[in-house]
């Protein structure tokens, strides 16, 4: 679920200026094991395709003087549950003609509207890239933390119930790979990411 949400914007971490902006769909694909007893018993309502789960968000991001902001939002069909999110992405390196660019991309998200269920994520990734025309592939290493928390009740016997809280954090490493086409009209981005699954994501924008 942490990566599912987590909020990559699908796209290089580079500074594009105050004209900079970026407004498209995406959507991350996860695999997931959907005879597995933690799908079984937290799922009412299979949403997987094919053995993946993947979400259409909403994507923003805009340029500054010193680095790129993004945002993301999305809602899963027929229920509550929302996850919004957003990521900052600061140079280290500036790019030219002949030398990439690096970058550090720092990202936090949450999901909401699952019941009892609740699910922050939070990341710091570092970024190379180097455009060759309208082409820009781009790589990617970082950490990923993620703090999930729930509750359930039983009842024991008629008038007596018991709740159990249930609380997990996790550390993952993500190592990222992804391209991105830049034509008139519109953008293309498509990026793979293994941590603890493998995951992959896709995009298509509007922008400068």
């Amino acid at each position: 679920m942490a990566q599912g949400i987590f909020p990559t914007p699908v796209q290089p971490a580079r500074v594009t200026g105050f004209l900079g902006f970026d407004v498209g769909v995406a959507a991350t694909a996860v695999k997931v094991d959907t005879s597995a007893p933690y799908w079984q018993h937290s799922v009412g309502k299979d949403f997987s395709t094919g053995g993946y789960v993947a979400v259409p968000r909403l994507v923003a991001s805009k340029g500054f003087a010193s680095g790129t902001i993004s945002g993301s939002y999305a809602k899963v069909n027929s229920s509550d549950i929302k996850t919004w999110g957003g990521a900052l992405d600061v140079p280290i390196i500036r790019g030219t003609i002949a030398t990439p660019e690096i970058a550090l991309r720092g990202a936090y998200a949450t999901l909401s509207g699952a019941g009892d269920y609740n699910l922050k994520v939070y990341g710091v990734e570092a970024f190379i890239s180097k455009g060759f025309g309208p082409v820009t592939p781009y790589g990617a290493v970082g950490r990923m933390r993620s703090k999930a928390n729930g509750s359930f009740t039983r009842t024991i016997t008629p008038g007596n119930a018991l709740t159990v809280n249930l609380a997990d954090t996790s550390n993952v490493n993500r190592y990222t790979a992804g391209v991105r086409l830049s034509l008139l009209v519109p953008k293309i981005a498509v990026e793979v990411t293994k941590a603890e699954v493998t995951s992959y994501a896709a995009k298509v924008s509007f922008g400068f």
